[in-house]
Order: structure tokens, then sequence, then C-alpha cells
């Protein structure tokens, strides 16, 4: 019984030892997260996955809202959820390198779907191909929202990933050199030349994010997008906790930019790549509007038909940024102000920028503020901010602004 024990308790330890060993990260910090109802409760890393343990717990009578990876429909007390196989994981500086699905297991794979009720709890796993050694946060990204459908996003996710140390290679023995026979030189054959690797044309872009009143740098978070393998576009994000960033993003493209701080209004834009060079550094400068009683700010992405007043849907995103910031300011009233240029006639200058005024202040109590934290006023061509005569300098003209009247 001895022998047999000890003999048992040797192939224990062999196996145990011959396993791959595993880094695990119980309960990793995240960032920031996209949805509040799955907690990611531990990250593992293997030979061959990086994998993503989840804790989704049903909402009771949560609006009808997408769930993770999944979609509510009709019944307000069910839930549907699947992993989207299009999921992927990145490094937040580096959207050159993606790692992908690879499965999942205790919830279903899209199109498939499970029904979960108020109060169920699902617990699961999502496997993706291993992230480099030396790479300690990573992003998850998984669908950009649409409709009522909604994606869960993790960006700043840190876990235990150590670069992994080469060996120190032996010295080799010294060989005893042959005795010389004879003086003929030996022939040294040709050296094939490798074709070299090619070169992936990235670009470094290096910026800063500054208050428009102090110049100065402020701490901010930049969402942007970049394309993905499916002709489609991934959402990723940054911070720069400094002010300052540095970006590596391929050449000859164009990637749109949302770039937001504490206590200033977010603004949006892009970084032109499109002339620059494989190698090349670009700097950037993006400017932030602090949010204080009295400050005029402009929504650039506001459209209208011309000599209209409906709102055209390119205007929901940037509408949806001041929605979300006097969501985060509870006592924030301001006043919404149309403007336009000086072609045609005063007085209808002057009711169609009301009635834009209006459509806005329309769409804000729509997502849920109260009308009475919301003032409308048109003025028509009476405030320019350009006097020139160009069409450049009219559109600047054509314009909607909030001023902030409480805090």
């Amino acid at each position: 019984m001895k022998r047999l024990r000890y003999s048992f308790l040797l192939f224990l330890w062999v196996s145990f030892g011959a396993m791959a060993q595993k880094i695990t990260t119980l309960s990793p910090y995240v960032e920031e997260q996209s949805q509040p109802d799955v907690a990611l409760t531990k990250v593992e890393l293997t030979d061959d996955y990086t994998i993503l343990h989840f804790r989704f717990e049903s909402a009771q009578r949560n609006p009808t809202l997408r769930d993770f990876f999944g979609e509510r429909q009709g019944n307000l007390d069910r839930n549907y959820i699947e992993v989207d196989p299009k999921s992927r994981l990145y490094e937040p500086k580096n959207t050159t390198k993606k790692y992908r699905f690879i499965k999942a297991v205790g919830i279903p794979v899209a199109p498939e779907t499970r029904t979960v009720y108020p109060g169920d709890v699902v617990k699961f796993s999502v496997y993706y191909e291993r992230l480099d050694p030396g790479i300690e946060v990573f992003d998850m990204f998984e669908g950009k929202d649409y409709g009522t459908k909604r994606y869960w996003n993790y960006f700043g996710v840190h876990i235990r990933n150590p670069r992994r140390v080469p060996p120190k290679p032996k010295p080799e023995p010294k060989k005893e050199e042959p005795p010389v026979i004879a003086n003929t030189p030996t022939p040294v054959p040709p050296i094939e030349s490798k074709p070299e690797a090619p070169v992936a044309k990235v670009v470094t872009l290096r910026g800063t994010v500054i208050d428009a009143k102090t110049k100065k740098p402020i701490a901010a978070k930049i969402s942007y997008v970049v394309p993905s393998e499916d002709n489609g576009l991934d959402s990723m994000q940054l911070s720069a906790s400094s002010g300052k960033f540095k970006i590596s993003l391929d050449a000859g493209n164009k990637y749109a930019y949302v770039a937001a701080a504490k206590g200033y209004f977010p603004v949006s834009g892009a970084f032109d790549l499109t002339n620059a060079k494989a190698g090349e550094e670009v700097a950037n400068e993006i400017t932030l509007n602090p949010v204080a009683v009295g400050e005029s700010i402009t929504l650039n992405n506001i459209y209208f038909d011309t000599g209209k007043y409906d709102l055209l849907p390119a205007s929901s995103s940037e509408l949806d940024r001041l929605v979300q910031l006097m969501r985060e300011n509870t006592n924030m009233e301001i006043r919404v102000e149309g403007h336009t240029d000086n072609l045609g006639d005063f007085d209808k200058n002057v009711e169609l920028s009301q009635n834009r005024a209006n459509a806005v202040k329309k769409y804000l109590v729509a997502k849920g503020i109260d009308s009475a934290r919301v003032g409308a006023k048109g003025l028509g061509s009476t405030r320019p901010v350009s006097k020139g005569t160009s069409e450049a300098e009219r559109r600047r003209n054509r314009r909607v602004e909030f001023i902030v009247e409480k805090l």
C-alpha cells in the first residue's frame, strides 16, 4: 500500500508539473465599462488562451435595453443574451494588433440566444487568443450600440502578464581546430539574401488636450474609431492622465474621435493621417471648453437642411453628449441659442433660428431632461462670429450654441 500510494503521489506531481502554468488575476481593475450589468470576475492566461470570466445577474424589470452580448425583446420580464463572435481584445494604444474570439463556455454564441429571467445569475467564460506577454492593460470591444441594442465593452482592464525573460544561452565548449592538411582555400558558398518582411505603415500620433481658457494640459479620455477587418468600425479608448497622449495608427486613414474630461464639454473631431507617411510623427492638439456659468459653447455637429429646422440624424451624437452632461450635472440649466448668416430676410432668419433652437430643446426634453432646465432663443444674424462674406465664414455664423446659466 505504501509503495502504491507513493507511486500515485509521484504521478500527481509529475502530471501537475507538466501542466502549463496559469496566470490568474481575480477581480481585475477596470477603468471603464459601457454597461453595469455584468461583472468581470477573473482573467486567466494560459499558453493558448486569454480567458475572461463573467457573472451576469438579470435585473428586476430593467428597461428595454440589450444586456451583455444580447438584446431584450418585448417582454420586460426576460432578457436574451449571447456572445458576439466578432468581439476581440486590443492593447489600448496599439490598434494594429487584435486578439480574436475563440469560443465561449456557459453562454451561447450569436445568433443563438439564451433566455434569462429577473433574478437569474449566469456565470460564463469567453476565450480569446493569448495576449502577448507584457501586455498588462487591455480593452475588450464587442460592438457599437445601435437602436435598443447594447453591447458590453471594457476599457482599461488591468491584469498580471509579465514579460518572458529568455534563458541565458549556455556557453558552447571550444572545439579543437583540425590540423591544416593543405593550403587550398575552401570555397565559401554564396549567402542567399532573404526577402525583407513588409513594414507596417504606422504613424505615431502625439497630442495634448488643453483647456480653452488657460491653454494648460488637462487629464482627459479620448475615444476613437478604427477600421475593423470586417469593414466596420471598432471603438477604442485611451486615457491621457497628464493631458498628453501617444497612439500608433495606420497611415492613410482618418480616425474620428471624441475627447472628454470632467468639468468640460466633450468635443469631437478627426485625426487626419491621409497624407502622413509610415514612420512619421504627427502632432495634434485638442481644445476643451470648461463648463462654467456664463460660458458659451458651440455645438459643432448640429445639422439642418438649408432653410429648415428639422434636426438631421447626424446631429444625435453631439446632442447626446449634451444630454449626458446635463444628467451628470443635475442642477445645470442652459439657454440654447440659434444663429443664421445675413443672407435673406432678417425677420425670417430670426424665425428660423428660433425654430432651430426649439428643435434642440425638444430633443433634450425627449431624452428626459426637464424642460424647465432648457431655454431657447433665436437671434438670427445679430451676433455673427465672422464678418467675412465667403461661404466658409457664413457657415461659421450658421450655428447653434448653448449658454450655461446655472450649475
